[in-house]
């Protein structure tokens, strides 16, 4: 972790009335001055004001608890790092590069927990609607056990029991994984990230930090809403060079992600063929046999 680096996208993430898009602008901006957020946050009211257009509050804020900010944002970088983790500015070198390419825009931050070379790996995202079908919990692990065989890294979510499914699975088979939380690092883990957010029951198993790397776009303390579900489902499909839909109900959230992952030129594939609206937009409808090389059909489909 660079220790400065840190500390403002950390102060970037927490800035008050802030989200994604004003981040973002912010981040623009500061490209279009050639300068980074560490001068952003030493520039007269002044100029934030008429350069960034930022909520009244975000300005009252910056104006009159700059140095408030800072220390409070130093306080939670250092719980930060005692967990072993990091925090991530799009454009930083460890900030994934699919999330750049593929979405508009990507999380401004990043909070991280464990080893990101497993994006190195390609990537295979098994994804469900809430409800589930009768086939949804064998063909989840069918899938997540021949991709881990195959060499992909797995990437899920936290929480939701699908995604719990497919993690567990691929941590049985030995599989390398991605977590996404929808909520913020300090909200799942508390004091230790040591415990693996996607297992079940109160007795969850250790965090292997070796072969998993847990992310969350959301402010640290932040808890779980509605819209950061989706969020979360958002970035496990962009995150994912092959997405395969076991269950997506027609009109849900999840035949929604999919489509957007069609639309940026995403590998998309269909168990069985269950949503006819995925495959007339261009997924592909596979079965069990067609599990043997998901590599060879990740290329032809693409």
């Amino acid at each position: 972790m660079d220790k400065e680096t840190a500390l403002y996208a950390v102060m970037l993430s927490e800035l008050p009335h802030v989200g994604d898009r004003l981040a973002d602008r912010i981040l623009a901006r500061n490209r279009e001055r050639g300068h980074g957020l560490a001068t952003f946050f030493r520039l007269p009211a002044a100029v934030v004001r008429d350069v960034y257009h930022l909520p009244a509050e975000t300005l009252a804020h910056l104006d009159a608890g700059a140095e408030s900010h800072r220390a409070r944002c130093g306080w939670l970088l250092g719980r930060l790092a005692a967990t072993g983790g990091d925090a991530w500015c799009a454009g930083d070198a460890a900030y994934p590069g699919r999330l750049v390419g593929r979405l508009g825009p990507p999380p401004p931050v990043l909070y991280a927990v464990g080893a990101a070379g497993v994006l190195e790996r390609p990537t295979l995202a098994v994804l469900n609607s809430r409800l589930l079908a009768e086939h949804t919990v064998p063909a989840t692990a069918a899938v997540t056990q021949a991709a881990a065989v195959q060499g992909f890294t797995l990437v899920g979510g936290g929480m939701k029991t699908s995604y719990r499914v497919a993690s567990v699975a691929g941590r049985a088979a030995g599989a390398p994984r991605v977590i996404v939380l929808d909520r913020g690092l300090f909200a799942t883990f508390g004091a230790q990230a040591d415990r693996d957010p996607s297992g079940f029951g109160p007795g969850r198993g250790p965090l292997d930090v070796a072969r998993t790397l847990v992310v969350s776009p959301f402010r640290l303390g932040d808890h779980a809403s509605p819209r950061s579900g989706q969020r979360r489902d958002e970035l496990v499909a962009a995150l994912a060079d092959v997405v395969v839909a076991v269950h997506a109900q027609p009109g849900g959230q999840i035949e929604r992600v999919c489509l957007e992952a069609l639309d940026r030129g995403q590998v998309v594939l269909s168990w069985y063929g269950e949503n006819a609206g995925l495959v007339a937009a261009g997924a592909t409808a596979i079965t069990e046999t067609d599990l043997t090389d998901l590599r060879r059909l990740a290329g032809a489909a693409s």
